[in-house]
């Protein structure tokens, strides 16, 4: 086994991630409480796998549901956001791997959690096991990854968030972001999201290319690379239409056609 995966065995979001969570998203839904529905909201970090190798990193618009919610007005007392964010932190932590759940609700699906069911997981572990990053026969597939969301306050019933709760935190999830990209520094960046909510998280890159003209794709909207600064390795990323209701094989073969492009 090779000193990185001994490294990445232990890792988890990290306490700078919680600190901006908590200062610069959760704080700013709480002072903007008044311009928001009187519903609860949930919250996400950043969740590391223990084999992750910087081969891939899954994000989406927003988690659908996932610590019990709080309402907006309560996190406008700075010890609520601290709190809530310190429980957000440890919901995205496990032992021996926080994203060893991905597997075990998609071998063993239930009511309430049946990942078969889930075009976002079913089209990822395809990527995964075509990209050659993982054995997707073995349970351990999802603990080769980094699972993100772009906005990381969402209502807590599920759905993405609305034009008022993503403005509200916009700002500074753009901030976690960037120190998520520094953090885990993947080599490919699979945003599956559609480029409307990706293009404020990639304009905001001072050092990124962007292509989309010349190619015949109907599923992936753009691709490039891009990097904090550079002296970075260049992260080459794909952003693609959400896979629900889509045909996940076309899907799947342009994804990674264009990965093996860039």
């Amino acid at each position: 086994m090779s000193y990185e995966i001994i490294l990445w065995g232990e890792a988890m979001a990290t306490e700078q991630e919680r600190q901006l969570l908590a200062s610069k998203m959760l704080a700013a839904v709480g002072n903007n409480a008044a311009k928001l529905p009187k519903s609860k909201v949930t919250g996400f970090l950043a969740m590391v796998g223990h084999l992750y190798e910087k081969k891939l990193m899954v994000a989406g618009r927003c988690v659908n549901g996932w610590i019990e919610g709080i309402l907006p007005e309560h996190l406008a007392l700075p010890a609520e956001a601290e709190s809530y964010s310190s429980r957000i932190l440890k919901s995205v932590s496990g032992d021996p791997c926080p994203m060893k759940w991905v597997a075990d609700h998609y071998k063993n699906p239930s009511k309430q959690c049946n990942l078969r069911q889930s075009a976002f997981w079913r089209t990822i572990r395809d990527v995964v096991g075509q990209l050659d990053i993982a054995d997707v026969e073995q349970d351990s597939w999802p603990c080769h990854l980094v699972w993100s969301n772009l906005y990381k306050v969402a209502p807590a019933e599920g759905g993405n968030p609305g034009g008022a709760l993503c403005q509200a935190q916009q700002a500074g999830c753009k901030a976690l972001f960037k120190q998520e990209l520094k953090t885990y520094t993947p080599s490919r960046l699979l945003l599956l999201t559609g480029m409307g909510w990706a293009w404020p998280f990639l304009s905001d890159f001072d050092y990124m290319s962007q292509s989309i003209t010349g190619y015949d794709y109907d599923y992936v909207e753009g691709f490039g690379t891009l990097s904090i600064d550079p002296a970075m390795q260049p992260i080459s990323y794909l952003v693609a239409v959400h896979p629900q209701g889509k045909p996940e094989e076309q899907w799947i073969s342009e994804v990674c056609s264009v990965f093996e492009r860039i």
